[in-house]
């Protein structure tokens, strides 16, 4: 009995240690795998982590700079827009009285040819200008401007067109019904000197023009008819008195649409009906710096006045020494609107 017991007590210490090494063995031999495992996973990572493609980022301040351009430019056409409605009501008492009712047309003569350049577009092309031509102009990279007179002719436009040829520069001339009978020959001038003519109303009165859609087209119509019968020019291109915005409502807008007219505004206002002197001109300026991003051409907004000829060279030698070109307005530039 007794060699039985210390035969069982020694088989038990030699189970007991052969356990024990084989658990000894499995943990080794999974300590290890484990930790091959982790080491390659944080291989794989690390590799994924620099393939990862770099991210270009914009920086803040072209960010900031797009959006004050941006918020900036909005402000600024919203306040000419304010100010044009407002302020510009007393230009109104300087304009030559011009009867409502339609005056016999008797006092100019018609030129013999009658020239179509300016007839209203289709119906298939009457909704836009051609696309072609103006992806044209932007992708040129040519510095465009358009300067546009409004409220003529004058006795002195003449004297206006000097100055534009002085600089090779062409411009665009919005002209009210009685002034074309009382200055034919200016409106001639222009013509010939290649400038664009076009329609500015008959009462040049927010509360008469803006009556009704019936009251803009007979004006726009009376307008166009008066033009043509002096120039031989059959001009359908347009500026509302004192811009479109905000008495041009979307029913009138589509009413002169239909008929072939084509209505600009500006994105520069000159302020010349405003300071007659030579601040127009450094108003000009500052407005042409703070559009320095813009994308298209420039508009600017003039008038046929003896203050803005006086000071209309150093206004052109800018747009000239800044490599500006001047363009006439033709049918199928795409307009600028309010």
């Amino acid at each position: 009995m007794g060699n039985l017991r210390s035969n069982w007590s020694k088989g038990t210490i030699i189970a007991v240690v052969v356990v024990t090494f084989l658990f000894a063995g499995i943990f080794v031999s999974n300590y290890f795998q484990a930790k091959a495992a982790s080491k390659e996973s944080n291989n794989l990572q690390k590799n994924k982590d620099t393939n990862l493609p770099v991210k270009k980022s914009v920086s803040p301040e072209t960010i900031v700079r797009n959006t004050k351009d941006l918020k900036s430019e909005k402000e600024r056409m919203q306040k000419q827009q304010e100010e044009a409605l407002h302020k510009r009501n007393e230009q109104e008492r300087e304009i030559s009285k011009v009867p409502n009712n339609r005056t016999p047309d008797t006092e100019a003569q018609p030129t013999t040819k009658d020239k179509t350049s300016s007839q209203p577009p289709s119906k298939k092309s009457n909704a836009a200008p051609d696309k072609a031509n103006i992806t044209q102009l932007r992708n040129s990279g040519k510095k465009i401007v358009y300067l546009t007179f409004d409220d003529g002719p004058a006795p002195f436009s003449g004297q206006i067109i000097k100055q534009l040829e002085k600089y090779q520069f062409k411009a665009t001339f919005f002209m009210i019904d009685g002034n074309i009978k009382r200055y034919p020959e200016s409106v001639k001038l222009m013509v010939e000197s290649g400038e664009t003519i076009g329609l500015h109303s008959v009462s040049h009165s927010q509360k008469e023009f803006y009556k009704s859609k019936e009251t803009v087209l007979s004006e726009l119509n009376q307008n166009r008819h008066t033009l043509k019968k002096v120039s031989g020019v059959n001009s359908y291109i347009m500026r509302t008195p004192y811009g479109s915005a905000p008495k041009m409502t979307d029913e009138y807008k589509q009413a002169v649409k239909e008929k072939g007219y084509i209505m600009w505004d500006w994105n520069i206002d000159s302020k010349d009906w405003y300071y007659k002197d030579k601040r127009y001109v450094n108003s000009v300026i500052d407005q042409i710096e703070q559009m320095k991003h813009h994308n298209g051409p420039l508009v600017i907004l003039l008038h046929e006045r003896k203050e803005t000829l006086a000071h209309l060279p150093k206004l052109l030698a800018y747009l000239k020494e800044h490599g500006y070109e001047g363009k006439p307005i033709e049918k199928s530039t795409e307009p600028v609107q309010f």
